[in-house]
């Protein structure tokens, strides 16, 4: 079989995934899902041997599971040096460049009074904070909360109808809206993003998670400073925090799966769904409220 052109990066990627990683990982189409994500759309036609450890460590810095994209970098180049494609990786002096995202996490209440509260110093724009403030007072995915437009708002009766087209299951979703989603709300329009970027454009869920890397650390060039205290997160432990307190809180499983649309809910604004968020508002006033700001030194 005839090799591919491997004198691109792209060309590497595409004979990678079909000499090696195909044959030999029954996973290949997770590195392949990587490498389109993270490293296509800054390296696709940069020539193979130009890549540098430098220029490894600020892709690293700017995409969201950087441990598990650096191991993929460092098999493909592995196999480009195995293949005499390369001379050596630009990989191969190169760690694990933070300590691994926890999986499944829930945060401490101070944790989330310390995510709260640092959201004032944080180098974002407002729309930006007040999306990760939605996505813990609501529960909803980073997506679903970005991609929010007025149309789908019925303030008066404070209930936020998510169409199927934007939700992972395909099927609309309502949202009761309790006083702190309310309050915190940009000034309402009749039509567009609630969120925008741009012409007719929302925030982007990916610019969402740089966002909280860039304001999570200081040791690297992209990041602008350690404001939260509480390590590195992504969007989905703001939700995962919400339904583990709402239980906590004693909202039953099915009321949460509503929240989370997870479980069919009622066609109109499912008093369960009301219940569970009014709860969780409760519980969230009560853990900002209790011993006033958390000290961010520590």
């Amino acid at each position: 079989m005839k090799k591919r052109d491997t004198r691109t990066v792209k060309g590497l990627i595409d004979e990678y995934i079909e000499s090696y990683a195909k044959p030999k990982n029954m996973s290949w189409h997770e590195d392949l899902r990587m490498l389109n994500k993270d490293v296509l759309p800054k390296w696709k036609y940069l020539p193979t041997t130009d890549i540098t450890e430098k220029d490894v460590v600020k892709l690293l810095s700017r995409v969201g599971a950087a441990n598990k994209t650096l191991k993929v970098l460092q098999s493909m180049f592995a196999f480009a040096v195995s293949q005499e494609i390369l001379e050596a990786s630009p990989c191969s002096n190169l760690d694990a460049p933070e300590e691994e995202i926890l999986k499944d996490r829930i945060f401490t209440v101070d944790e989330i009074r310390k995510i709260w509260f640092g959201l004032e110093s944080t180098k974002m724009s407002e729309g930006m904070r007040l999306i990760l403030k939605l996505l813990l007072l609501t529960g909803q995915r980073n997506g679903e909360v970005a991609g929010a437009r007025w149309e789908e708002f019925n303030l008066r009766q404070k209930w936020w109808t998510i169409p199927g087209t934007r939700t992972k299951n395909k099927k609309n979703h309502q949202v009761f809206l309790a006083p702190m989603t309310l309050d915190i709300l940009p000034p309402a329009q009749k039509r567009g993003c609630v969120f925008p970027s741009g012409k007719d454009k929302h925030i982007a869920p990916r610019a969402v998670n740089m966002a909280i890397r860039n304001n999570c650390q200081s040791n690297h060039e992209f990041a602008y400073g350690d404001f939260f205290k509480v390590g590195q997160f992504v969007p989905n432990d703001l939700r995962r925090t919400a339904s583990s307190l709402m239980a906590e809180s004693g909202v039953n499983e099915a009321g949460i799966a509503k929240v989370l649309n997870h479980a069919p809910s009622a066609k109109n604004h499912d008093p369960e769904i009301r219940q569970a968020l009014e709860v969780w508002e409760q519980k969230l006033q009560a853990i900002l409220l209790g011993e006033g700001k958390p000290d961010h030194s520590k």
